[in-house]
């Protein structure tokens, strides 16, 4: 196995947890990083079988892993597991935390919700009604086309998940067409109604701690974009007691419904890991991969929801990577650092995670008053610069910027004026988000 690791891989602060995402670059897992980075419990490591968006969020990060299929896989995340002493492991796949499951005993890791019988089970639709089958909000299974007692039907994948290769057959005809093109595929009562996902917390003592439905009202490539935190429903949390009785749950997990023809909700699926819009919980006050830690940590939890949060909306978020890295940071002052007298956040929140990580930060302005009074009025303080660069009889920022250094200023002229006559690298306000962790 080749190393592709951005940050020391050796132990990190005393007395941490080590927890590894894997894989950790989908929703899920970016959600468990912004979950957990400021957690003082913990350090957090991710780790893919492909360079993927994890390489710009965790800064221990190894993106060369085998796929869980190849002969190697076993041995190359074993020795990954060794290396960074981890202690818990997120597996943020179905598939991941099935073949995972039945080794985190042999690696010598803890598998939030590994249970191997619980992971096979919520891996297959087929196995997770069976189940199920004596409960009334199990969906119609058939066996064969010549069993259907009314159309439409779904056929989908026995091991699928998001939705990915779900098809309405109104007719036989289209079944066929859908079960010849379909990898085991399942047949299904066809449910009309509205759809939600649960959120679920199961604990040490096998408790069901929080219980908490969301709608999926506009989604792409699986994943709710917009979802609204619903009240408290009792047949939904009757479900949730329900499984958690027959399978063996520990942490976060999820299931889907949907209504049928006479609105009563039927079940889709099942899954015990995180989803990716498990963020609308955190929103609401509920950090289920932080519970993990604790939970592992064998503590007591308490929930404590914000009930002022209903809902959330989600967009793209969008990372850059620079091609050399950067010591020193140049920023401006006028409608930079400071907008209508107030901080910018953006190039605030930049500033400190840059102080962080040990760069050098310089103030450089041709402000017209005394810089010290505006910094103070707007609340921002002198320390946080080493330098402050204050350019009075009209000289070029260009010749104070030193080589390699990154320069913000939302003036363009300033900006092309460095580009040709420094070695540093000018970047706009707007595009600080791009480097934001």
């Amino acid at each position: 196995m080749h190393n592709h690791c951005n940050a020391d891989t050796g132990p990190g602060g005393k007395g941490k947890i080590q927890v590894l995402v894997f894989p950790c670059g989908a929703e899920n897992a970016i959600e468990i990083h912004r979950a957990l980075r400021y957690s003082i419990h913990v350090d957090l490591h991710g780790a893919s079988s492909v360079d993927d968006h994890g390489t710009y969020r965790f800064d221990s990060y190894c993106g060369d892993l085998p796929n869980i299929q190849h002969p190697e896989f076993e041995t190359a995340f074993a020795a990954l597991i060794s290396r960074l002493n981890i202690d818990v492991v997120f597996a943020t796949h179905d598939s991941v935390m099935e073949y995972l499951a039945t080794r985190s005993e042999r690696l010598g890791v803890a598998l939030i919700n590994g249970d191997p019988d619980t992971a096979s089970t919520a891996r297959r639709k087929s196995r997770t009604y069976r189940t199920f089958s004596d409960c009334a909000w199990s969906p119609r299974i058939f066996d064969d086309i010549a069993h259907v007692t009314s159309w439409p039907v779904v056929i989908k994948p026995d091991a699928g998940q998001g939705g990915q290769g779900v098809v309405v057959a109104p007719d036989a005809d289209h079944a066929r067409l859908a079960l010849a093109s379909t990898a085991d595929p399942i047949i299904m009562e066809y449910l009309p109604g509205e759809e939600v996902s649960v959120d679920c917390f199961t604990d040490r003592h096998r408790k069901v701690i929080w219980t908490c439905a969301r709608t999926r009202e506009r989604v792409r490539a699986g994943i709710a974009m917009r979802s609204r935190i619903l009240k408290p429903d009792s047949d939904i949390e009757a479900i949730a007691r329900h499984i958690n009785s027959r399978l063996r749950l520990r942490g976060p997990w999820f299931f889907q419904l949907k209504r049928d023809l006479r609105g009563d909700w039927k079940l889709l699926e099942i899954s015990c890991r995180i989803a990716g819009t498990m963020v609308a919980q955190r929103a609401h006050g509920i950090n289920l991969p932080l519970m993990a830690i604790q939970d592992y940590l064998e503590r007591d939890l308490v929930c404590l929801p914000n009930r002022q949060v209903d809902m959330v909306d989600r967009c793209i978020s969008t990372r850059a990577r620079m091609s050399s890295p950067f010591d020193t940071v140049f920023v401006d002052l006028d409608d930079t650092l400071i907008i209508n007298g107030y901080p910018t956040p953006l190039v605030m929140a930049f500033l400190y995670q840059c102080l962080s990580e040990g760069k050098t930060i310089k103030l450089i302005t041709r402000h017209a008053y005394d810089v010290s009074d505006t910094l103070r009025a707007a609340r921002i303080s002198e320390s946080l610069f080493s330098e402050i660069i204050h350019i009075r009889d009209g000289d070029v920022k260009s010749r104070y910027l030193t080589p390699g250094s990154l320069f913000i200023d939302n003036h363009f002229p300033e900006r092309l004026d460095a580009s040709r006559n420094s070695l540093a690298t000018p970047v706009d306000v707007d595009s600080l988000e791009f480097f934001i962790k």
